[in-house]
């Protein structure tokens, strides 16, 4: 490896020199150390840890992590953090990968887990992340989850982009943390987690933050030290509107307003748009519009497109806004909210410190409070007011630029539920169902279900709705987050129209518009079920009929009754990519042959990714001995081998016929009989074998064949589990299975790629 300097390596990148703390966070990587928190402000370069990153990589540093997860709790800038870090690999041409892991059914490309070798950096979420450390992966299948959790919890480095407003997932990281310590024989290091944030944590142990080089660069320096002087409002409503337009009057060309909830942001959208365009942007909106309203905002508002000139716009927001976007205001207007939120929001005004003096407004309205505790709104008042200073007409005006922000308050913390061993337990086994919110989001509860609306429900009868969505099942980026309550609430609205209209509608017409209120579509990610409204839970999938309405270009809008855009009639969906299923293809696949190249493929990627030789022989002999129950009679015939070679897979059946046909009993399992025929090997390769489709984790099912449940020892299976767990920890024994189960996925990848090919040169 070339031992180039930081310094040159990201000048050679972006053509101007690095500020000293990404310098000194260099240093420290190169010592062969992360520090636990970065306490930097707004702006001042925090994503630069992706080119810290890759430069260790570029330069051999021992002990860099592989996988780089890049936790930002707004989606809307996962696809920042990506394009970075894709414009630096293409740059510094490093051979890498950068996953966009934003979450929801079919909206995410698993193919990068094929190489878990490789050098990746995956910018999510944090329920897509920590759903994956939790082995409850939202957005795959539950079979799945383990190698997910393998991925997450083994050979990564974890950076949380403003930490602070996920503070009971950091206390859940800490526990994981001391978890993974806890395996007697590590499987797969290193593992560091890395928050950053403009509001300090007062338990991290080593921490690096702002010098006085840093206050002193003149880049940096303008950013720091802009004066952004607030005029302070107890008001009403109303007021901030009017702030607005008296920015605009002031000479502000980009005015954002930025309001604590979706009824607000509406009226003052509504209002602002009679002096001139406004735009909204809200949280309860469907990603694929959120998006592309998103990057039209950052092309008239984004950091940088000052200098370009602006055209006149109001930007109404709610909090959503907060670390979504990197936008650059040139006034501000805040409703009152804690004082981390007002940085943030601060943040986004003057954002490059180009006009050195900004202003902006914060309207305190006393009757509003939601979705903030009252004392922590009287704290931020109160911090505002006492550094205040009279200003004429303006009233109390106070400078709340980033160097004068050291002195606010700090907010007490959300706490996580404590995750113990018996929690690890539960949250390891797929059968059981736990909801992981409250180690996610502490006292927060998951509250929200995801909606989706399609034309194709309106032109079909309802009992017809299950198998039309089943057919083209909703994808995550049509998918829109509502309250539960709201969703309820609005639908009861529905129903109460419909009855209204009952006396003066033509009879068919009310009838039907009744029973569609009535019910709801739900979708499971394998099936879709009418429902009634009333046991809706969170997180359920709903579909619904696109002539409802309740959603325009913005997102949710209950009042409107238009019909409303279906995304995935129109095109806009790509369909769901690879999910890891390999059992269809049209030409048959060997036995033998399948088998012996999974263990070769599981030992190589064992080996590239650093694991011991135990380790490494233990997948090679497990890759070889995976599928070993398929040379049951039954499964042959069900697979179609009449004498010839033992298959592995073939297309040319229907599974749910030929299996009935061949006499084997629904819920027979291959890994089961694979382990029967073998139970006399190593542990860990049996138990890699009996859990390699996702199964066995504890437990073996005994209904479908009793007497082969009794021969695989599997009353034994639970304790066997238990202690390899205890022995490798969860996560390193699921880094285990997630390799052998990537070597198989992989190679059935190239089996079907070679079956399609011969199946091309048979049709010519």
């Amino acid at each position: 490896m070339t031992k180039v300097s930081f310094a040159s390596f990201y000048q050679s990148l972006h053509g101007y020199p690095p500020f000293p703390w990404q310098i000194e966070l260099a240093a420290r990587v190169a010592g062969g150390r992360w520090p636990d928190a970065l306490n930097l402000p707004t702006s001042s370069g925090k994503t630069a840890v992706v080119d810290v990153w890759l430069w260790a990589h570029a330069t051999g540093v021992p002990s860099t992590p592989r996988r780089l997860y890049y936790v930002i709790d707004r989606r809307l800038l996962v696809d920042a953090v990506a394009d970075y870090a894709q414009a630096l690999m293409a740059t510094s041409g490093l051979q890498g990968q950068v996953v966009r892991l934003r979450g929801g059914l079919g909206a995410n490309d698993d193919t990068w887990m094929l190489n878990p070798a490789g050098l990746t950096l995956v910018s999510t979420t944090l329920d897509q992340l920590g759903s994956r450390l939790l082995c409850r992966a939202y957005g795959a299948s539950r079979w799945a989850a383990p190698v997910h959790a393998g991925l997450a919890g083994n050979d990564a480095l974890i950076v949380i982009d403003e930490a602070h407003l996920v503070e009971p997932f950091r206390q859940t990281l800490q526990r994981i943390a001391r978890f993974r310590a806890l395996a007697k024989v590590p499987v797969a290091a290193p593992w560091h987690v890395v928050t950053m944030t403009a509001t300090p944590l007062g338990d991290a142990a080593d921490v690096l933050a702002l010098t006085e080089q840093d206050w002193n660069h003149p880049v940096l320096s303008r950013r720091l030290l802009a004066a952004k002087h607030a005029r302070l409002l107890s008001g009403k409503l109303g007021d901030l509107a009017g702030e607005a337009v008296r920015l605009r009057g002031t000479g502000a060309a980009v005015v954002g307003v930025v309001v604590n909830t979706v009824d607000t942001a509406r009226m003052v959208q509504r209002t602002l748009s009679a002096h001139g365009e406004c735009l909204l942007i809200i949280g309860r909106a469907r990603p694929l519009e959120r998006d592309a309203l998103g990057e039209a905002v950052m092309r008239r508002a984004g950091s940088g497109t000052r200098r370009l000139g602006r055209a006149h716009l109001f930007v109404v927001a709610t909090q959503t806004i907060e670390v979504g976007l990197d936008l650059d205001f040139d006034a501000l207007v805040s409703e009152l909210a804690p004082v981390s939120a007002l940085r943030q929001r601060l943040g986004r005004l003057d954002r490059l410190g180009e006009l050195g003096a900004s202003q902006a407004s914060i309207v305190k309205v006393p009757a509003a409070k939601w979705p903030y505790s009252k004392q922590s709104l009287d704290d931020a008042w109160d911090w505002l007011s006492s550094a205040a200073e009279k200003a004429g007409k303006l009233g109390k005006v106070v400078n709340v630029g980033i160097s004068k922000q050291v002195a606010a308050p700090q907010e007490p913390a959300l706490r996580s539920a404590v995750l113990g061993l018996p929690d690890l337990v539960v949250l390891f086994d797929p059968a059981i169902d736990l909801d992981i919110t409250p180690y996610l989001h502490g006292e927060k509860r998951s509250t929200e279900v995801l909606v989706a609306w399609r034309r194709a429900l309106d032109e079909s009868p309802s009992q017809e709705w299950a198998e039309i969505v089943e057919a083209a099942p909703p994808s995550g980026l049509e998918l829109m987050p509502i309250p539960m309550h709201t969703l309820k609430r609005w639908l009861k609205g529905q129903e109460s129209q419909a009855s209204d209209l009952e006396s003066t509608a033509v009879p068919d017409e009310t009838s039907s518009r009744k029973e569609r209120a009535a019910q709801v579509l739900i979708w499971d990610g394998e099936v879709a079920e009418l429902v009634s409204p009333a046991v809706l839970r969170p997180t359920d999938v709903v579909v619904l009929p696109a002539s409802v309405g309740g959603c325009d270009q913005f997102g949710w809008s209950p009042a409107s009754t238009t019909p409303v855009r279906d995304l995935f009639a129109d095109g806009l969906i790509p369909q769901a990519r690879w999910t890891g299923s390999n059992e269809r293809t049209r030409w048959a696949i060997g036995l033998a042959e399948h088998m012996a190249g999974v263990g070769t493929k599981a030992k190589a990627l064992a080996f590239a990714c650093g694991l011991p030789d135990d380790f490494c022989r233990a997948l090679d002999e497990a890759g070889r001995l995976h599928d070993l129950g398929k040379n049951d009679p039954r499964f042959q015939l069900m697979l179609g081998a009449y004498g010839g070679p033992l298959l592995a897979k073939s297309g040319s059946h229907e599974v749910s016929v030929s299996r009935k046909l061949a006499g084997l009993p629904r819920g027979w399992r291959h890994e089961l009989a694979s382990v029967a025929q073998r139970i006399d090997i190593d542990p860990l390769v049996r138990y890699l074998i009996g859990s390699h489709h996702g199964r066995g984790r504890p437990w073996m099912p005994a209904s479908a064949d009793p007497m082969l449940w009794r021969k695989a020892q599997a009353g034994d299976w639970p304790a066997l589990a238990v202690d390899l767990q205890t022995k490798f920890g969860v996560w390193g024994l699921c880094y285990l299975e997630a390799i052998l189960r990537l070597a198989d996925w992989a190679r059935s990848t190239e089996e079907q790629a070679a079956a399609s090919l011969r199946e091309m040169e048979h049709a010519a």
